[in-house]
């Protein structure tokens, strides 16, 4: 599939863990599901888009990725041709792979607004704090 997609369908279970996260921090599921994608971009190894259902919700891509859409899609891009996919064939299965894998990530690892600060990567911390 090119990057001709309206839709994002999500993995049941990342949608009740997004529903959990929302609860949790107040923050809405597509901003919730915007910084799991970045998360997921950050980790070495790529996702394994085949893991996960598209059973869930199904979110409208300009509301899950907002004005930034072209962003986003170009650090998706730009990963998949790090890892030696192919963007023009795999770009929806690799990005949904990223945004569950991402969410799901952040899920365990996030119960309040200030878990967030835990998930920045030091270096970058250090850069600000200078």
């Amino acid at each position: 599939m090119t990057e001709d997609f309206n839709r994002v369908s999500l993995d049941s279970e990342v949608t009740n863990q997004l529903e959990t996260l929302k609860r949790n921090t107040g923050l809405t599921p597509n901003y919730l599901a915007r910084i799991g994608l970045c998360y997921s971009l950050n980790e070495p190894r790529p996702p394994n888009p085949a893991q996960y259902d598209m059973d869930g919700q199904t979110i409208n891509r300009y509301t899950l990725l907002g004005e930034h859409d072209a962003l986003y899609m170009a650090l998706v891009r730009k990963r998949m041709l790090n890892d030696g996919q192919d963007p023009e064939e795999e770009l929806y299965n690799y990005f949904l792979g990223h945004l569950n894998r991402g969410v799901e990530r952040l899920s365990g690892r996030v119960t309040d607004l200030s878990d967030f600060e835990a998930l920045i990567p030091e270096d970058l911390k250090s850069k600000v704090n200078n």
